[in-house]
Formats: C-alpha cells, structure tokens, sequence
C-alpha cells in the first residue's frame, strides 16, 4: 500500500500536483481547483495537530470503516469532509493558486520530515491514527484528489 512517507509516492504525488492549472476542471464533485488544493492542505493541517477538527466517530466507524478505507477499498467519491475542512463550508477559501498549490507542496514534504515520534492529531471520524496510517490515509486523500482532477 502506497504511503506518503515514501520518496518515490512522494515525488509522484509532487508531479501530478505541478501538472494541474487554474484552469482543471474536476471530473466529478463540487470542488474547483482551487478549492481542492486548499482542502488537502487543510487535511495536512488537521493531521498536524494545526487545524481543529470536531470528532464525530463511533466504535462502527473507528473500526471497520478505518480498516477498510486503510487497506480494502477506494476513497469513496462521495465521503463527506468535515465542515472545518470542506471548502464549500468553513475550510480555507482559495487565495491565489501558485501559492496554495506551493503550500500543498510544502505540507508534503513538511510530513516526511517528522520525527518517528511525532504526536499526530485525532482524526474526525477514524479517531487515533498511527504514523504509518497517516502516511496511507494521506495518499489515499490526495490521490483521491488528483484523480478527480485528471491528474
């Protein structure tokens, strides 16, 4: 399973996110561009710990769902952001797309550099997540994103 935390996803991920434009229509969703760029980022804040977001989880979805968004299937199309980091709702509102695509960047590498260590944030609907998981669920999320953009 492909991981944030290695080099060569890492390098993937940073082509495919030069390769979008203002101008890349979404192949499904509500998102432009813009938006996209700023709720990735915003997902890189939250697992950071320097975003807030509200918990809303029960034992059904700290378990199976965890389990089988981590290992079994695909990021579904329609899963619900939290409203913190939907940016059709309260999530960061594009600013200008040079600097919200760098910021992406900058949040990716930003994520491998972190010690062993570090105290990652709760997630909002999977609850406590291991440096390895992060690493998944932040590829899924991204990935998820760059395909919906044809990137």
């Amino acid at each position: 399973m492909s991981t944030l935390f290695e080099k060569n996803i890492r390098d993937d991920v940073r082509r495919r996110l030069e390769s979008l434009t203002p101008e890349s229509q979404a192949i499904w969703g509500k998102m432009n561009v813009g938006q996209m760029l700023c709720h990735v980022n915003d997902g890189f804040l939250m697992s950071f710990g320097e975003r807030e977001v509200a918990e809303k989880n029960n034992l059904f979805l700290r378990t199976v769902v965890k389990f089988l968004i981590l290992n079994v299937v695909p990021m579904p199309k329609s899963a619900p952001a939290a409203k913190e980091i939907d940016q059709l709702k309260n999530g960061t509102p594009p600013a200008d797309f040079e600097r919200d695509r760098s910021a992406v960047i900058a949040n990716l590498d930003r994520m491998a550099e972190l010690p062993e260590d570090h105290a990652w944030a709760r997630h909002p609907t999977f609850g406590a997540l291991t440096r390895k998981q992060w690493g998944k669920l932040g590829y899924k999320h991204i990935d998820h994103h760059l395909k919906q953009f044809g990137a």
